[in-house]
């Protein structure tokens, strides 16, 4: 098992190692293809961090992620996207929402909003019959605002 420093690293070799492909595909439904190993980068990375600091998640797992949106400026990266998850024992897995956003400079300040306290997680063969469940609740097109939810968890680097 990787160590949170080692995941960061990872994440942000594979984040730089596709910025430039962004500029070209900003309207896709979803960026995992786009973006290589980030998606579940993230889930590990989310995974590691959720368990450090919440003893509950000890019986869960996150599988990987869904990459939703990414908005690129001179100085952070925003990716907003569905963390999939599941529980120890069994193979149903659940869908919830998360937001991540880092420093282009300094990649080890970040932070992780996950989960929605108004909204209950999605079982995820519901969300994969309506992919834009979440996106309904909370976001019009234009207007992707991480401060709109009611974070469950709020993770921000040391």
């Amino acid at each position: 098992m990787k160590s949170i420093i080692e995941i960061e690293i990872m994440l942000e070799s594979e984040i730089n190692n596709h910025l430039d492909k962004l500029k070209n595909h900003l309207n896709l439904d979803y960026f995992n293809e786009l973006f290589g190993d980030t998606s579940f980068i993230l889930a590990g990375l989310l995974e590691k961090l959720i368990k450090a600091k919440n003893c509950c998640w000890n019986e869960k797992w996150i599988d990987d992620s869904l990459l939703k949106k990414i908005k690129l400026d001179n100085k952070k990266i925003s990716i907003w996207g569905i963390m999939i998850w599941g529980k120890v024992d069994t193979n149903e897995q659940w869908t919830d929402p998360f937001y991540f956003e880092t420093f282009l400079s300094d990649f080890k300040q970040y932070f992780f909003l996950f989960g929605d306290l108004n909204q209950t997680e999605i079982i995820y063969d519901n969300f994969n019959k309506n992919r834009d469940v979440w996106d309904k609740c909370y976001y019009s097109d234009d207007n992707w605002h991480p401060s709109e939810r009611n974070w469950k968890y709020k993770i921000t680097s040391s």
